[in-house]
């Protein structure tokens, strides 16, 4: 019979296993970690700090689930060398070679620790990453022994987010300091950044934009951090959420053919035959994704191809976010700024509005009338319309009717409009507002009205 060996039981190692099991009820699994837990999710590590939720609320995959699908685990081990010629594996702790017939990398990635001076010399004496169960009890743990009462964490996306309203739910005082003029970067442009930064700020949370850390301050214990123009900010505790490194050693000390992200091609293969490489570790025609929906994709395709059954092929991962961040609804897709596609913008049509009255930012990005993205910030019922149309060509009225933005047009000259490229929504308007080419009033306008396809 033969044998799988996944390396790594983050989302991209286990949902790999799940899948080869699906598809083959007997081939041999054998899952290596290093964490010592089975898999868990990573997105609520935040609330362990704050004692919200307990190590058990974590984990996904209870011990049960492993033995009724018959996959074997070996936890709190490392991996030290990978031999693809000979097809086994080194195992820390282990007298002899672990062997294989077919090998998946899922080493995933680890936090990015930017070149901040210090940083790297005061990791554990109040510089701390997060990335697993045992870094947040570490967190939790400083927090009490040290009588922390400031918190700064340095990154302004996903992670750094959740886990400043976890420290802020520890009763610090918390500041979150980013790198680039907005919130979210990768997820949100200057608009719904801005009414992201106003509502955290509500919060009690304090927020620093365009602010480069360039020192940890401090000498046995962090004291403060010192950004580019010369300001400090006194801190206890300083967290760095400043994106992810691809954990890539393993492979490269193997000879397999690496550059950012373990190179692979459209089956997910390796430079190195029977060895297949999968989620965060990966890169694929230059690119690399780091996020959840990329790893259970490319899960599918890699559990195909490691059976011999190259029916799938992997042609990247349309980023897509939907999440609730800091308790706001938030769904990002696609691509939501075309002058990075596309320099002159030809064909391209935004429909966008920013209703700061309710916390609510549509953006809808169309190329020949192909929707390629969108954000959609505290608005819930367009979600399951622009996940299921993204790439595709879209209708009008059916789009206006998903994402509420509709045109009212005079009754007394014609003139439309368009709340999909206007700053208020009609109903915000003044009630003395008038059109402003025939002075009809307000209730002299109707709402266009737009038909759903019956397909």
């Amino acid at each position: 019979m033969k044998k799988i060996l996944i390396i790594g039981n983050g989302v991209a190692g286990t949902f790999t296993a799940q899948n080869i099991r699906n598809l083959d009820k007997d081939i041999e699994i054998e899952i290596i970690s290093q964490e010592k837990y089975p898999y868990y999710t990573r997105v609520k590590l935040p609330e362990l700090i704050s004692e919200k939720i307990k190590t058990d609320d974590l984990i996904v995959f209870k011990e049960e689930w492993y033995q009724r699908n018959n996959i074997n685990t070996i936890l709190n081990k490392k991996v030290k060398r990978i031999h693809p010629e000979e097809k086994h594996v080194f195992v820390e702790g282990e007298s002899g070679p672990l062997s294989y017939d077919k090998l998946v990398i899922a080493t995933g990635s680890m936090p990015n620790i930017p070149p901040i001076k210090n940083a790297n010399e005061l990791v554990g004496k109040g510089v701390f990453t997060l990335k697993t169960i045992d870094n947040a009890l570490e967190i939790r743990e400083y927090i009490k022994n040290k009588d922390v009462q400031k918190a700064i964490i340095i990154g302004g996306g996903l992670l750094g987010l959740e886990l400043a309203k976890q420290i802020k739910n520890c009763d610090l005082d918390t500041m979150v300091v980013e790198f680039f003029p907005r919130l979210l970067p990768r997820q949100l442009d200057e608009e719904s950044g801005s009414l992201l930064k106003e509502q955290i700020e509500e919060m009690g949370i304090k927020i620093e934009l365009d602010a480069a850390t360039e020192e940890i301050v401090g000498n046995d214990q962090v004291k403060g951090i010192r950004i580019k123009d010369g300001r400090e900010f006194d801190a206890d505790l300083v967290l760095i959420q400043a994106g992810i490194k691809t954990t890539i050693e393993l492979a490269k000390e193997a000879g397999l053919d690496v550059n950012r992200g373990i190179n692979v091609n459209q089956f997910l293969e390796t430079s190195a035959e029977d060895v297949f490489a999968v989620g965060d570790c990966i890169e694929y025609k230059n690119q690399i994704w780091g996020i959840i929906p990329a790893c259970i994709e490319q899960s599918k395709i890699v559990a195909n191809s490691v059976l011999e059954n190259k029916t799938l092929e992997y042609v990247g991962t349309v980023p897509k976010n939907t999440l609730k961040i800091m308790g706001i609804d938030l769904t990002s897709i696609g691509m939501f700024f075309p002058e990075e596609q596309d320099q002159d913008g030809a064909d391209w049509e935004i429909l966008k509005n920013c209703d700061t009255k309710g916390n609510c930012y549509k953006k809808i990005v169309l190329k020949d009338n192909q929707l390629k993205g969108a954000i959609l910030y505290g608005e819930k019922e367009a979600v399951p319309y622009v996940t299921r149309n993204i790439d595709s060509e879209v209708n009008e009225d059916e789009l206006r009717l998903a994402i509420n933005l509709y045109e009212w047009i005079c009754g007394g000259c014609g003139n439309v409009y368009d709340e999909a490229k206007m700053e208020l929504l009609f109903k915000h308007l003044p009630e003395d507002w008038k059109c402003p080419k025939c002075n009809n009033p307000k209730s002299g306008f109707k709402k266009n009205k737009y038909e759903k396809l019956n397909n």
